[in-house]
């Protein structure tokens, strides 16, 4: 699936506290468009399906659709601040 570094889990971790709702998750969704052929989106999301796989980092969920997972080239991801 997919791996959040460290620090990446941290700050997501503040983003989601920060929006005061219960049950998020990050979602990764791909759509069909753009230059490759699809769009990537990462959004906070309470929504899911049965079938949706669901990964904890700390208190941090991330949840895929499992029929886009071969879409996305799974390697460790990294927030980077200015």
């Amino acid at each position: 699936m997919i791996t959040l570094t460290d620090g990446a889990t941290t700050k997501v971790g503040q983003l989601i506290a920060s929006e005061s709702e219960e049950g998020l998750a990050l979602r990764v969704a791909v759509r069909p468009g753009g230059c490759s052929g699809f769009s990537y989106e990462m959004y906070f999301d309470t929504e899911r399906a049965a079938d949706d796989l669901e990964e904890a980092f700390g208190e941090v969920r991330v949840v895929v659709d499992p029929s886009r997972l071969n879409c996305l080239k799974v390697r460790p991801w990294t927030i980077r601040t200015a």
